[in-house]
């Protein structure tokens, strides 16, 4: 009698530990199946603008045109956007260029797009200053960084053009610098007003260019380094 009962208790308590664990092992097949289920959601980048260069009117009353790269913080070194902005009234015969250098880099400053393009279009798009066929820059994606060719209207009939097949006047790269964490216009080669290249062992890095401007003409341009010191690129 006793063995009869020791026996059914023992049968009772088995099959209640395995009810049990299969409860269990259902419970998390079930969770993990519902963490399976859920995809994770994807980073949305953090964008920031960094402003790389600045065409400067050296003209009263003119506003200076600014370039610049929109980039995710967490992977600066791939270019999601690039984009021209005029500054009114910003101009280094009112402000020197120094101040329009600064209220460049200053967010309050007042900014009218003019243009703006993607990187998946960069081979086949342009930026552009669209009055009166002003600016036009493109980009050529390479290993090295993004070269550009910066063809300005100068007169009626004339145009000055830094890069491009040719390598007029120069040639020009933006790239990512490690070392200061931003993206940069660097000058590979870039000829003078009598044609010499001022370019030495290593690129030169450019904060913008200078130009005087009248009614119908543009009669001197002067690339600028990043320590300030010009370099007269034309002058007529």
């Amino acid at each position: 009698m006793q063995k009869t009962l020791v026996m059914s208790l023992s049968l009772t308590l088995s099959v209640g530990l395995l009810a049990f664990a299969s409860q269990g092992a259902d419970t998390e097949s079930n969770e993990a199946s519902q963490v399976a289920s859920v995809s994770p959601s994807p980073v949305r980048p953090e964008l920031e603008k960094q402003n790389v260069f600045v065409f400067c009117p050296h003209t009263e009353g003119r506003g200076a045109w600014s370039l610049y790269v929109v980039v995710d913080k967490n992977n600066p070194r791939k270019p999601i956007s690039m984009g021209l902005e005029e500054l009114p009234g910003k101009n280094s015969k009112e402000l020197t260029y120094k101040g329009v250098l600064d209220a460049q880099k200053d967010s309050a400053t007042p900014r009218t797009e003019l243009s703006r393009i993607d990187a998946k279009d960069f081979a086949t798009g342009s930026l552009n200053v669209s009055e009166n066929n002003m600016l036009s820059i493109k980009v050529a994606e390479t290993n090295e960084g993004l070269k550009l060719t910066v063809d300005a209207r100068v007169s009626l009939d004339d145009r000055f053009v830094v890069g491009g097949p040719n390598a007029n006047h120069g040639e020009l790269m933006l790239q990512y610098s490690g070392i200061y964490k931003c993206w940069q216009i660097k000058a590979k080669k870039l000829d003078n007003m009598e044609g010499l290249n001022v370019v030495g062992k290593y690129a030169m890095t450019l904060s913008g260019i200078i130009f005087s401007a009248g009614s119908t003409r543009v009669s001197r341009i002067c690339a600028v380094d990043e320590f300030g010191s010009p370099t007269i690129l034309m002058d007529r």
